[in-house]
């Protein structure tokens, strides 16, 4: 039997292995580097073969490249491993295109596209390697940005802003009006279930109608709401508004409310209301278009839908109307403002 394989290291030499453990370098110069190590500490070949679950051979080569290349011989040589096949413009291609276009894309539809306008054959799972150091998979969102006008939408944000000052200083009662809508389909979600097992939601028989919302929201103060079968009509409009109108009258404090452009917020027979509604100290503010964002209300919505109504079937619109009835006084409660609800004659 020969002489044991064996590798002798300076104290400065150990040092510089030993960080390599945390050192951002690949795994594989890691396990070399480990290598030579316990070989220098008094393992055995065998031994540290058995430990790695290498061959005896693939560790006396290690050692071999140490004795011969040092630190050099812990790296691959150049050219070994597959060649790449994509290069850095075709990531920023992609780029350049997730950012541009007015649509989606998962990994599969990628590929498909680099091999179409790039030449360039990759494997999805592959691409989502590369993807993942620089990009990020997220819910995309709805927006309407392009088509709103920044100066008008900065000129009614400042309008916006002073209607705000005046309703914290008591001078005036500033609301916030929108409409929206619910069915007993929810989008099935996210939800923690047993392993190896999928949660199932059994859709309803039918779908149902579309159950509508109509609010007023006074932020920190009160929500006032209103729920119809179908969609919500120019009459239950001018019913809340002339409630508003009324109450505008009766306190003495003038009342603005703030919406955007819908059809039943313009239409004929509210515009011959505005000037009696106006006598009775109730104004209408309305947001630039496509600036939804600057409604708070629509936050509401949002939390109703995401945080008490998600991942539920409903038999029918009753069932949904009471939980939407639930989840609006849920929210009362978590933000400390009072809820009210009116009653409506459905379609």
């Amino acid at each position: 039997m020969g002489a044991r394989l064996r590798v002798f290291l300076t104290q400065e030499q150990d040092k510089t292995l030993l960080k390599l453990r945390t050192a951002a370098v690949p795994q594989k110069v890691k396990d070399r580097a480990e290598v030579i190590r316990l070989n220098a500490h008094g393992w055995y070949v065998e031994k540290i073969a058995a430990h790695f679950n290498w061959t005896p051979q693939t560790v006396r080569e290690v050692l071999h490249k140490w004795s011969n290349l040092g630190m050099e011989g812990l790296w691959e040589l150049p050219g070994r491993g597959a060649k790449q096949t994509w290069k850095e413009e075709d990531i920023e291609f992609l780029k350049e295109c997730l950012k541009n276009e007015s649509r989606t894309y998962n990994s599969l539809q990628l590929v498909q596209k680099l091999e179409k306008e790039r030449s360039v054959k990759l494997s999805a799972d592959r691409l989502r390697r590369i993807l993942k150091k620089r990009f990020i998979w997220k819910r995309a969102r709805k927006s309407h940005k392009k088509k709103q006008d920044p100066i008008v939408q900065e000129t009614k944000q400042s309008d916006l802003d002073m209607l705000q000052l005046e309703a914290d200083a008591g001078g005036i009662d500033l609301k916030y009006l929108d409409e929206s809508g619910f069915c007993m389909w929810s989008e099935p979600g996210y939800t923690y279930y047993p392993i190896g097992e999928q949660k199932r939601l059994e859709q309803t028989k039918r779908r149902g109608r579309r159950l509508s919302i109509i609010g007023l929201l006074q932020p920190d103060i009160s929500f006032v709401y209103g729920l119809v079968i179908g969609g919500v009509d120019r009459k239950a409009y001018i019913k809340m508004m002339e409630r508003e109108a009324q109450e505008a009258a009766e306190i003495g404090r003038p009342r603005v409310i703030v919406q955007d452009n819908g059809p039943i917020h313009r239409c004929k027979e509210v515009q011959e209301l505005w000037p009696h509604w106006e006598k009775q100290g109730l104004y209408i503010f309305f947001l630039p278009k496509y600036c939804s964002e600057m409604n708070p209300i629509e936050l509401e919505w949002q939390h109703i839908k995401k945080d008490e109504l998600a991942g539920q079937m409903f038999d029918d619109e009753l069932e949904l109307a009471y939980a939407v009835i639930h989840g609006v006084e849920v929210r009362g409660q978590r933000g400390n403002y009072t809820t009210q609800r009116l009653k409506f004659n459905s379609n």
